[in-house]
């Protein structure tokens, strides 16, 4: 049995379970995620999320044995089905400094998707994938910049800690920033929102406050 049948939605598991295990499998053999890659093309939108949570669950421990398939799963971000968008964006999240093309060539579809996917999780991912795309190096930051600030109010600030989270690598990145970026942070510091109030002292005491 392929690596493919065996996922959740192919043996009839409602649960992530059947996932997990072969994502299990695929950490003992980087060369096993190559029989998931075809699941991300399928034209059945499960055994695609299915094949994306694979690509997602081994980046979170092994993000360059996913970077190579970072292409195939941008080309998953405007798919139909909310799991799949969510999936693969979450995965590129994970992958985004490892591809660094790829990640540039999708900013302006990640900010946009931030703007209008009605999915609170796929939102979260692209901002946290954009955050992590400001890592790269000065104009990958610059270029994140005005998505993250923009992530800070949009959704009437559902996303304010993450944005937050994200500008922190772009000061590290360009310093030259500290300033407007200590200017832009002080309404969040006092938030009613644990994580928010923590990533802006964060974020403020890496402009130098």
């Amino acid at each position: 049995m392929s690596l493919l049948d065996q996922l959740s939605s192919q043996v009839g598991d409602r649960t992530e379970a059947s996932n997990r295990r072969v994502a299990a499998q695929c950490l003992s053999d980087a060369r096993l995620l190559a029989e998931i890659a075809p699941g991300l093309k399928s034209d059945d939108a499960a055994l695609v999320g299915d094949s994306a949570e694979v690509m997602t669950e081994v980046a979170k421990e092994r993000p360059d044995w996913v970077a190579p398939y970072a292409e195939a799963l941008s080309e998953l971000l405007g798919h139909r089905k909310t799991r799949a968008r969510w999936e693969a964006t979450h995965a590129l999240a994970l992958v985004a400094a490892l591809a660094p093309h790829v990640s540039a060539a999708v900013l302006q579809q990640l900010a946009e998707m931030l703007r209008a996917d009605k999915s609170v999780i796929v939102r979260d991912c692209t901002v946290i994938a954009v955050g992590n795309y400001a890592k790269i190096g000065a104009e990958a930051a610059e270029d994140a910049y005005p998505v993250l600030k923009q992530a800070l109010t949009a959704w009437e600030g559902k996303h304010a800690a993450l944005a937050l989270e994200g500008l922190l690598n772009v000061v590290e990145v360009v310093p030259s920033l500290a300033d407007e970026l200590s200017s832009l942070t002080e309404d969040f510091v006092g938030d009613h929102r644990a994580r928010v109030r923590k990533a802006a002292k964060a974020l403020v005491k890496a402009c130098g406050g």
